[in-house]
């Protein structure tokens, strides 16, 4: 099986609220796509961006939605910039590798040469994101399976006006042969499964540094003379987890003596002794470019499995409002607002009796 990746319409013309062509879902998916997109990348999967683009005097524009084009400020014309532009969102970094398509109606096959070009590239799959999922995703999913392609749908990478509208046109193309599928779960596929899991090692440091500073601002970020400090206290908990030989995150926090974390504990790694009853978690972090992935997860499944070997008492954290549901998820209990002030924020402290 060979795939290709298709993002259709994920442009600032159906994606700005100033936009007449606005889909009320399709930013949400912004960071979804733009895993996915990353991914593809790197796995040497073709992505293949399937644009929409006007005349500058409407002549080509479906009669359907002429008069509500003209009256917005014509979004989508050639070479514009701007909320109503034909541009993609910057969080999709175009590259150089990629193919873009122009279509002139809903599906990406209807007068474009994508079937020549998947063909051209021995694809037999479509991969289908982008928005939106009544209209464009659905009139190619049902081209591509009357062309003999095995149709994909990443159903968080594409969107529609409502949830209502999103969930039954999923099920529709499921019904019809669509593999209706998380972009999490497609990214899992992808890396190989699951991650290998073990202690941090001397040479990890400069990589496990680079990840602390990409996934928090610079004022809650472990500095790397910090991550350095602690895979030389404490590297039995300081987990990471390795997909093919790199590292994409890691969790890691010293064993105290409290059920809570004091902010002195960041920058004092005398905190840490096997004998005390508390794993603490001072950083869960995953890469941005592996992130949705529920790679965070099993890191942390991890050390709360090693927790209960050891014995502890259970394992403590602090973590921001908008984290509680998922640390929740877990089974950690909320203790209330934490006396860390912390890189200046609110955090909550969270402990999970083992």
């Amino acid at each position: 099986m060979k795939s290709a990746l298709i993002i259709i319409d994920m442009q600032n013309g159906f994606l700005n609220p100033e936009s007449p062509l606005c889909i009320k879902g399709a930013r949400a998916t912004l960071p979804a796509c733009a895993r996915v997109i990353r991914a593809c990348r790197r796995a040497g999967i073709p992505v293949i961006f399937v644009n929409r683009a006007y005349r500058a005097d409407g002549s080509d524009v479906e009669h359907t939605r002429r008069q509500v084009w003209a009256a917005g400020g014509k979004p989508l014309t050639p070479g514009s910039t701007g909320p109503l532009s034909v541009e993609n969102p910057p969080e999709f970094e175009r590259s150089p590798q990629d193919y873009e398509i122009i279509k002139p109606r809903y599906s990406a096959f209807f007068q474009t040469p994508l079937d020549l070009l998947l063909r051209r590239l021995n694809v037999d799959t479509v991969l289908l994101t982008g928005t939106t999922t009544p209209n464009c995703i659905r009139t190619t999913c049902y081209d591509a399976i009357s062309l003999d392609y095995s149709v994909v749908a990443l159903e968080d990478c594409c969107s529609s006006n409502t949830q209502e509208i999103q969930q039954a046109n999923l099920l529709d193309m499921g019904n019809v042969g669509a593999v209706i599928r998380s972009s999490a779960g497609f990214l899992r596929e992808l890396d190989g499964g699951r991650l290998s899991i073990r202690p941090v090692r001397p040479g990890d440091l400069d990589r496990c540094a680079a990840i602390e500073a990409a996934c928090f601002p610079p004022e809650q970020a472990a500095s790397r003379e910090a991550v350095q400090a602690r895979i030389a206290a404490y590297a039995d908990h300081f987990l990471t987890g390795e997909l093919d030989g790199t590292i994409v995150g890691f969790v890691m926090g010293p064993v105290i003596r409290q059920e809570t974390i004091a902010d002195e504990m960041f920058d004092d790694t005398s905190c840490h002794d096997g004998k005390n009853p508390w794993q603490s978690v001072f950083s869960l972090a995953i890469h941005p470019d592996w992130q949705g992935r529920g790679y965070g997860r099993e890191l942390l499944d991890a050390l709360i499995a090693q927790s209960r070997r050891e014995g502890r008492r259970g394992v403590t954290l602090t973590c921001l409002e908008r984290k509680l549901a998922y640390y929740q998820s877990f089974g950690f209990e909320n203790r209330g607002v934490s006396r860390s002030v912390h890189g200046g924020a609110v955090w909550y402290d969270m402990a999970l009796p083992l």
